[in-house]
């Protein structure tokens, strides 16, 4: 009978400190030590581009003029990646002193397979060095019951832009902060 007492002693101790313990943690809410409370933990983003319905790209044109209206030719490309069950769709978008001389601004093209590159060609007139003029290609198709898309974008000043900005301006960093290659 004594042993009996104490055992029943004992679990009932375990299964009150287990209760008291699941009770006290339950209102906390746990997070990594990293994530300050009341903010969302950041969430990583879908990897990579490679996966997309549609890859876009405009090559970059041969010769942009400093100034004037003189014509410019612009090459888009589209991929797909994967099986369309409508049309292909795609819209160049131009700033306003930007004019289309030649080609069509927008269009859906019907049948486009799967590994097809579809070359879609504007001229254009006003596309020029004297300030930053950006033209985009955007298109879209669906997938199933979703409408997906992609773009790209050309810029008439591409050495303003932050992709060739950024390189000299941390070179630039690095020099003044004394963390350059040769300091290592």
């Amino acid at each position: 009978m004594r042993n009996r007492t104490a055992l029943t002693l004992i679990l009932g101790l375990i299964f009150g400190i287990s209760g008291a313990a699941y009770f006290s943690n339950k209102e906390k809410k746990r997070a990594p030590s990293s994530v300050k409370e009341g903010k969302i933990p950041w969430v990583p983003a879908p990897v990579g581009k490679h996966l997309a319905l549609l890859k876009v790209e405009i090559a970059t044109p041969q010769n942009i003029p400093q100034e004037g209206n003189d014509d410019v030719e612009l090459t888009g490309r589209v991929l797909v990646n994967q099986n369309l069950q409508g049309d292909l769709s795609y819209e160049w978008n131009l700033p306003e002193d930007v004019q289309i001389v030649e080609g069509q601004q927008s269009d859906t093209l019907a049948g486009v397979k799967m590994g097809q590159i579809v070359e879609l060609k504007i001229t254009v007139s006003g596309f020029n060095k004297e300030k930053q003029r950006l033209i985009s290609l955007q298109a879209s198709g669906s997938a199933g019951n979703q409408v997906l898309g992609n773009s790209a974008v050309v810029a008439s000043r591409p050495e303003d832009t932050w992709e060739a900005v950024a390189p000299d301006m941390k070179k630039s960093a690095d020099e003044q902060l004394g963390t350059g290659k040769s300091n290592r």
